[in-house]
């Protein structure tokens, strides 16, 4: 067994591995903990084989020096991110992972080349996001080489091949990440058959937003394409940096702006409108688990098409009538006409952002009065004037909120209870010579929000899907929503001048105590 094929066995088979320091001056001891049925002679050879390897993986071997080359601040979106992380417990929560199947034939040097390339061009990637004692900072080091894991499965049985690899996956993206010691990318490499590999990238969402995954997919592809080409690797920084936008940041939100730009939050929203009354299988726990699941769907050719057309025929584009059909459903499932969302903005007008690998990405609050309009062609201008109004006035959304909450006269912080978002600008088409490179999201296990929905364009049509907390809700409930969505979309569509009363939605909900 060589270390590749035990570092796959440990993967695939339950094995934990451990490190301690002696306490009688032994060194450093290497520990695990396996199935029985997982415990062979081969292993147990292995272990002893390979353990100065496996102690430096570990990190209990000599690790390079970090070498630190800038320090600033962080951004507004960075530091709201890193406060509600530290108010819970460590969890997968804020990882983002993404997975490429790879088929074809892969050069694993090139790969590894255009990897460590987007590592050095990217600062945030090579940033820990600590509190130095003065204040939170985000502090860059030095480039080193990018290390690739590489998990073979090929040499296991066909019926377990599959299920294996799957759990190699999972055992990358449902790590949280130490950002006070750790960089927050990890990599894997999992060769599943002769033909077919699986690349894992996971980010922690400090360092990136879906702006700012296409960005590295596509410097990934390109640097696949010049290692090929026997060319030198493109290691130059985009013009704007995290630390570069967290001042930007600063520069731009002055005082008066601010103070500007809170009277018009004032005035488009209220605190009641983030309450929605939603018919959950459950109350909330008082301590929440923080378990999640994803559904996902397919929006129907026919019905995309609908969606289409209306769109084109209102002179907007397909945000708008899809973020006003999800405004709907909601108002159908809580009873309540006036609701807000979260809808997540790219937040990149500026053509110095285009490159900029951090969480650049801004919510922008949209107030849905579907007690107040007539039609649903009426609802979709409605959302587009709040998108308007919106970017014009874009806030940090604590801001928005303390203004809300100041202007209430005192209470409890408000909290979108759902985000939707339309993800136009995640350009998953990558140009590999040799391979097809398809791009998955990969669940972690955790939930962000109570409820996340989404969709996402691709070649085949739309793709969406709904991440819900499993304390509050049934995977069947979750599908029952989505599929009320989709009627909604269908039925508002293709009647858009018909009164909001009359569309199809879901039945009357059955209420669940609080």
């Amino acid at each position: 067994m060589n270390l590749d094929e035990l570092l796959a066995y440990v993967a695939t088979h339950d094995v934990l591995l451990t490190v301690d320091d002696a306490t009688d001056g032994g060194g450093t001891r290497l520990h695990f903990d396996a199935p029985a049925g997982a415990v062979t002679p081969e292993l147990v050879a292995a272990l002893r084989t390979y353990r100065s390897e496996l102690l430096d993986r570990l990190g209990a071997g000599p690790a390079p020096e970090r070498v630190e080359v800038a320090r600033g601040p962080l951004s507004y979106q960075q530091d709201r991110m890193l406060s509600l992380i530290n108010a819970n417990p460590p969890s997968a929560t804020w990882n983002v992972s993404m997975r490429l199947v790879l088929r074809g034939t892969l050069d694993e040097a090139a790969l590894r080349t255009a990897l460590d390339a987007v590592v050095a061009r990217h600062e945030a990637l090579r940033s820990r996001f600590v509190d130095d004692g003065d204040g939170p900072v985000q502090i860059v080091y030095a480039h080193q080489p990018v290390t690739l894991p590489v998990v073979d499965v090929t040499g296991l049985p066909d019926p377990d091949r599959l299920e294996r690899a799957e759990n190699a996956s999972r055992a990358v993206a449902q790590v949280a990440f130490d950002l006070d010691h750790e960089l927050p990318l990890r990599l894997q490499l999992v060769r599943v058959d002769a033909h077919t590999w699986w690349l894992m990238i996971v980010v922690h969402h400090v360092a990136c937003d879906g702006w700012a995954v296409s960005v590295m997919l596509h410097d990934m592809a390109a640097g696949y394409r010049r290692a090929l080409a026997g060319e030198a690797p493109d290691r130059t920084p985009p013009t704007v940096q995290s630390i570069d936008f967290a001042r930007w940041e600063q520069r731009v939100y002055d005082a008066g702006t601010r103070r500007r730009r809170a009277d018009y939050w004032s005035t488009a929203l209220t605190l009641e409108g983030f309450a929605l009354d939603l018919p959950y299988d459950r109350p909330a726990p008082a301590v929440p688990t923080g378990r999640g699941r994803a559904h996902h769907f397919r929006v129907p050719p026919d019905v995309e098409r609908d969606v289409r057309a209306f769109s084109v025929e209102r002179n907007t584009t397909l945000f708008p009538t899809l973020a006003a059909a999800m405004g709907v459903l909601l108002a159908r499932l809580t009873g309540q006409g006036d609701v807000t969302i979260s809808l997540p903005y790219a937040n990149r007008d500026r053509i110095e952002f285009a490159e900029t690998v951090a969480i650049v990405a801004c919510p922008l609050l949209i107030r849905m009065r579907t007690d107040t309009t007539a039609t649903f062609a009426d609802l979709v201008d409605q959302v587009g004037m709040g998108l308007f109004g919106g970017v014009d006035n874009m806030l940090p959304v604590g801001w928005i909120y303390d203004r809300l909450i100041e202007d209430a006269g005192g209470g409890s912080p408000p909290m979108a209870a759902v985000s939707f978002a339309y993800q136009s600008t995640l350009n998953l088409e990558l140009d590999m010579p040799g391979l097809t490179a398809e791009v998955e999201d990969r669940p972690t296990g955790a939930a962000r929000t109570t409820l996340i929905c989404g969709l996402v364009p691709r070649s085949y049509g739309l793709e969406g899907y709904l991440e819900y907390a499993l304390d509050r809700l049934d995977p069947a409930t979750a599908q029952s929503w989505m599929d009320g969505y989709l009627e909604v979309l269908a039925t508002a569509c293709r009647q858009p001048h018909r009164p909001l009363s009359e569309l199809t939605g879901l039945p009357a909900p059955v209420r669940v105590a609080a």
